[in-house]
């Protein structure tokens, strides 16, 4: 694998995750060559070990092309045919509607069969033990059921027909689906994490999505298949050379449209086929080339896709829990474009390579109260939200370079100034571009005094108890250095948002001397309100700091609270340690206040809200 590659693919992906979010993995071959792979996050399930390159995920409906591949290699061998009516194979199959009769393995791969579309019961179980035999349940379901349409007559996405070309595969080959599939499909490719649910490697952990229990589906030939991201694109290889696997004429048959469709303006339909999703997949922004395949699978706890693009002998899968909320198809071929770049070849449809030069602009950027990144990929250009420790949040769309300038779908434009030494990112945003930021640039070493501040909590003892302002904004602080510029100090306050929750609020400083520093942002319009100028003082043994209009004390000198009353001056604020569980707050006199804090001194109640109190443990009092 080229580890330069990867860690930018893998960039470009944390720069589209949310806040919170498990795990997700993925692969790109380029020819035979696997040139890129990863596994982000964590295995969920409760647990907190990390992800990595062995670990398995629920592909759902790209087992399909699984179930399909299965199929064509029996038809090779004459123990089954595509046009042969299903019933043949299954003599047990019943149902209502007497044209059931007339399914053929075709209509089941092409999405035509007119069966209802999904037997839910036991569809996702924790258990595949205890989930009973799974195959009665469908013959009891198709005996209860009728046909939406005469076979052949359109297609329409149908889990249950692959089911039945699964039951077919078992009931020829003398052995279950799943060690078929195992033995005679995921083995001879080398794909050893490829199994059944049933069959799982336990080399191969299934990752959870959040603190679910593993997620374990009873149609393999449906959508149960559990693999790797590296195994799956090995899997999409055989569509793109001669493997031990499918022949030519095989593989032919399976990349052929074979939808049906009634309506003429309808192109997506007819796309189906073979298991596949289309075998002609477009792009407006993209030049994929002819036979340009696409699958995707979704599952309760799992989004999936697989491309495979024989114009670039390209095969990129991508799976992700479904809390990273990931736009898949968008992000892979975004991944494909810059990959390709690297090789001189540009897939891009209307956009243009970076051009040279304009990477001295890439890098942390600084705003009145946090801190945003910018990077290059290719044509691509991701501006996102960052904290002084360097973690990733919210991102803007991407925007791309067309030539002359970068810009996204939302209408949005980015451009560059530069004055003194400092360097100024501008944003237009349906109006005249104004300074966003300005990029952060290392200063002078930090003195002894401030690396000793490094990581220190404060909490404030100036506040009034009507001061709305100290509980959704400045009611605590804590000192960072900014990740990766020498120098950059941060003052950071927890910020309610408009949904209730805390984000950090975080202002740059410069120290000025051991015990002052000030802010030194100098972007007009509003790129460097409310800067902050922080000033340290010591009284009996105790540090203050005095900033933003508020007096803070470092935590550490802190007495624990033994149920002292509240102070008799509203300038003199008595900050606490709650050590223990606090059931319920103390007495609170008519005007007085009481916030209460975490361990990580955010706010997690405060009287002034008028909300009903939760029990905490451990933490931080303060009574105004």
């Amino acid at each position: 694998m080229e580890k330069e590659l990867t860690a930018r693919l893998s960039h470009m992906i944390e720069c589209s995750l949310p806040d919170k979010w498990t795990s997700v993995s993925y692969a790109l071959m380029i020819g035979p060559e696997l040139v890129a792979a990863d596994a982000l996050g964590r295995r969920g399930g409760g647990s907190r070990v990390r992800a990595d390159l062995t670990c398995t995920y629920n592909v759902a409906s790209v087992s399909k092309l699984y179930c399909a591949a299965a199929v064509l290699q029996l038809c090779e061998e004459g123990k089954l045919a595509l046009d042969e009516p299903v019933c043949t194979y299954l003599p047990r199959l019943r149902m209502p509607d007497e044209r059931y009769r007339q399914i053929t393995l075709r209509h089941c791969l092409n999405h035509s069969s007119g069966l209802p579309g999904t037997l839910w019961r036991n569809f996702s179980v924790t258990d595949l033990a205890a989930a009973g035999d799974y195959y009665e349940l469908v013959y009891d379901y198709c005996a209860r059921n009728m046909l939406k349409a005469a076979p052949g007559t359109y297609s329409v996405y149908c889990n249950d027909g692959f089911t039945l070309a699964e039951m077919c595969v078992a009931a020829v080959c003398g052995r279950s689906y799943g060690e078929y599939v195992r033995d005679r499909i995921a083995e001879p490719l080398g794909c050893h994490s490829t199994r059944s649910g049933a069959l799982r490697n336990p080399a191969c952990p299934l990752v959870c999505d959040r603190d679910k229990r593993p997620e374990l589906l009873c149609i393999p030939g449906a959508g149960g298949l559990t693999t790797t991201m590296p195994d799956l694109c090995r899997f999409g290889r055989i569509f793109l050379e001669k493997n031990a696997v499918l022949s030519e004429a095989s593989i032919r048959e399976m990349t052929r449209a074979q939808g049906v469709t009634f309506l003429p303006g309808d192109r997506r339909s007819g796309a189906f086929g073979l298991g596949w999703d289309t075998v002609a997949m477009e792009h407006p922004d993209y030049v994929l080339g002819a036979g340009a395949l696409r699958k995707g699978g979704n599952s309760f706890q799992f989004d999936t896709q697989l491309l495979v693009l024989p114009a670039y002998d390209a095969v990129f899968a991508i799976s992700s829990t479904h809390d990273c909320a990931l736009p898949q198809v968008e992000l892979a071929l975004r991944m494909l474009a810059a990959a390709l770049l690297t090789r001189g070849v540009n897939m891009t449809a209307r956009w243009q390579p970076v051009p040279a030069g304009l990477e001295k602009y890439a890098g942390t950027y600084l705003t009145p109260g946090g801190v945003r990144e910018l990077s290059f990929e290719g044509p691509f250009a991701e501006l996102l939200e960052l904290n002084s420790r360097g973690h990733r949040g919210r991102a803007f769309r991407t925007f791309c370079w067309d030539g002359a300038r970068f810009a996204n779908a939302d209408g949005q434009r980015l451009s560059f100034a530069e004055d003194g030494g400092d360097m100024f990112l501008m944003l237009e945003d349906h109006g005249p571009a104004a300074p966003l930021a300005q990029k952060a640039q290392p200063r002078a070493k930090l003195p002894v005094a401030w690396k000793k501040r490094i990581g220190k909590g404060f909490l404030p003892v100036s506040a009034d108890a009507c001061d709305m302002v100290v509980g959704e904004i400045c009611s605590s602080m804590r000192l960072r250095r900014l990740k990766g510029c020498e120098g950059v100090m941060m003052a950071c306050f927890p910020a309610m948002n408009d949904l209730g929750g805390w984000e950090m609020f975080e202002c740059a400083f410069a120290p000025v001397t051991g015990n002052m520093g000030t802010g030194f942002l100098r972007t007009p319009a509003n790129g460097s309100r409310d800067a902050v100028t922080p000033i340290f003082h010591t009284e009996h043994g105790v540090e203050y700091c005095d900033v933003a209009s508020y007096r803070y004390v470092e935590v550490s000198f802190l007495p624990a609270w033994r149920g002292q009353r509240f102070p008799k001056s509203g300038l003199d604020d008595r900050a606490f340690v709650l050590s223990g569980r606090l059931e319920k707050p103390p007495h609170i006199p008519k005007g007085r206040r009481v916030i209460v804090y975490d361990l990580d001194l955010m706010p997690v109640w405060d009287s002034l809200a008028g909300k009903e109190f939760t029990p905490v443990r451990d933490g931080y009092l303060l009574l105004i």
